[in-house]
Order: structure tokens, then C-alpha cells, then sequence
């Protein structure tokens, strides 16, 4: 049994360092192994730990349950080396997009979007929700300030990501009737009544993983700062392409310069409009149902 533990690690060097979350606080309780051996410690009340281990080069990974895993890289040789501090970025609750604000993160909301029609016929891919979550500020750009607002995605697709600045247009979800027959009377039209958000314009994107190698997190930066305005974050469901993910994100920038009252009397969806999109969810969640039942498969 000696031999094997001197075979795993040699008290040859002894490596201290200390964790802290992106907040800058230390942080306790982290595991700390050396890979490929059975080396290990737990950071302290303070966030700091030590474990010895061969000179040479060596591996250490950094786990907590809630933060996103980390490693660190170094030549070590005989006697004590500080590690460079590690930092861990904790995890939201749930995977989706998030507002990160003051390490804070805040959930949009995220429905699935549906074809409606427009008055001139035209079908088009949109959403009736009304986003709650807003950035306390405009953000954006290659010069964005320290501290600065960040949208952020958790357990999502790291490539093909959309942001679309939206407006708002009147709709149905109801197609237009067929051209009555002759001697038939005509077919009662929609009521285009159905407030709903359409795509207006695509803001380019970087996608930076705040994690690796494992890239749970995925900071979303607009290459230029977002105008004041409802926009969402989509892997071309507005596309009608839902095959990375069905669901769009959706957020709004205030505008610095509007007053209180202003700021109050944004429009929110009507009741109507919130009970029907409830609905159509429900109904959406019985079809997908019935269609695993069917095939033994999830629709992913």
C-alpha cells in the first residue's frame, strides 16, 4: 500500500493556491485534485488549499456542485509553489438565457414561437409574450464598461446563436379564408386583433465560453451597444428552424431617458392574450406527448 501511494505522488512539491467565485469572495469547500493521481484537498474557510505532488508538470481540476469546473496548468519543482488564483463562475438554477447583473442572474422568459397572420396574408413566425425581464441599462460593443450588463447562456448550444431586435404588429392566428366559390357567400375574415413580436433586424454576435473545457457558459456579446427596444435570443426558431432549440429568449433595453410613468405604461400582454398563449402551450405539450407515445422517441 506504500508503495502504491509513493508510486501516486511523491511529497516532492507542495502546491498552495486559494479559489474564489467571479464576485471576487473566496471560496470554500471546492475539491481540489491532482489528475491522474489520487491526490486531493478541500479549500478552507478561507478558500485556500495545499496538496503535494511530484515536481514536474502538473494538472490540477477544481470542482464545486453549483460553479463551473476549472483546471489549472504549471511546472512545479521542489520545495513550495503558489498556484495562480482560480476563479468559478456559479451556475444558474435552470439551463436557458440569462441577464447576468451584478453576478446576478435573472431568467428570461422563453416561449416557443408560432405562425400567425398578418392583414395582407402574410404568414409569419412570432410570440405573444411580453418579455418582464430588462436590463438595467443599454449594453454592448467593443467598449462595454466594467460591471456592464450580460446575456448568458447555461447548458445551450455554443454555436448558431441569434439576436433579433423586434417589433410589434397585429396578427391571428387564424389563416385567411379560401376565395368563396361563385354564388357562395364569402367567408367571414379574421379579426387581426393579436399583438405579437415579430423579427425586425439581426444584431451580430460573439459567442465567448466563460468556461473551459466544458463550456456550460456562454457569454452572448453584441458587437454593438442594443438600441432601447424588445429583443431575443434564437437558434432560428424564427426561422422556423427549431432543431437546436425550439424556444426563443426574450428581453428588453429600457431607455435611460424615459421617465417613471413612461417606464409604468410599457405595454404588458392582455389577459386574452396570455390565456391563449397558455392554451396553445398546453396543446403544443398534448401533441408532443401523443407523438412520444406513438414512436417511443422525445421529440429532443
Amino acid at each position: 500500500m506504500v508503495a502504491g501511494l509513493l508510486a501516486g505522488c511523491r511529497p516532492d512539491a507542495v502546491l498552495r493556491g486559494t479559489v474564489r467565485n467571479m464576485s471576487g469572495e473566496t471560496l470554500p469547500g471546492v475539491a481540489v485534485t491532482v489528475a491522474g493521481s489520487d491526490v486531493s484537498a478541500i479549500t478552507n474557510a478561507l478558500g485556500r488549499y495545499r496538496v503535494q505532488c511530484p515536481g514536474g508538470k502538473v494538472r490540477l481540476e477544481f470542482v464545486k456542485t453549483g460553479y463551473t469546473p476549472s483546471v489549472a496548468e504549471m511546472g512545479t519543482g521542489h520545495g513550495k509553489t503558489e498556484v495562480p488564483e482560480v476563479r468559478l463562475w456559479a451556475l444558474p438554477p435552470t439551463e436557458g438565457v440569462f441577464l447576468l447583473e451584478q453576478m446576478r442572474f435573472r431568467e428570461l422568459d422563453h416561449p416557443r414561437p408560432n405562425r400567425y397572420h398578418v392583414e395582407k396574408g402574410d404568414s409569419v413566425i412570432g410570440t405573444s409574450v411580453m418579455p418582464k425581464a430588462a436590463s438595467s441599462a443599454p449594453f454592448g460593443g467593443t467598449d462595454a464598461p466594467v460591471g456592464a450588463p450580460m446575456l448568458v447562456a447555461h447548458k445551450l448550444p455554443t454555436y448558431d446563436a441569434h439576436l433579433t431586435r423586434m417589433k410589434q404588429v397585429r396578427a391571428s392566428s387564424q389563416p385567411p379564408p379560401p376565395p368563396a366559390a361563385a354564388g357562395s357567400a364569402p367567408a367571414a375574415k379574421p379579426t387581426y386583433t393579436e399583438k405579437i413580436w415579430v423579427p425586425e433586424k439581426d444584431i451580430p454576435l460573439v459567442e465567448r465560453p466563460l468556461d473551459e473545457p466544458d463550456r456550460l457558459l456562454v457569454e452572448l456579446a453584441p458587437s454593438t451597444m442594443l438600441e432601447p427596444g424588445t429583443y431575443a435570443v434564437h437558434w432560428g426558431a424564427f426561422e422556423g428552424l427549431a432543431s437546436l432549440e425550439p424556444r426563443v429568449f426574450l428581453f428588453r433595453v429600457p431607455d435611460p431617458a424615459a421617465t417613471e410613468e413612461q417606464k409604468e405604461a410599457e405595454p404588458a400582454a392582455s389577459p386574452e392574450d396570455q390565456k391563449r398563449e397558455q392554451d396553445r402551450e398546453k396543446k403544443r405539450q398534448e401533441i408532443r406527448k401523443d407523438v412520444e407515445k406513438e414512436t417511443g422517441e422525445g421529440l429532443g
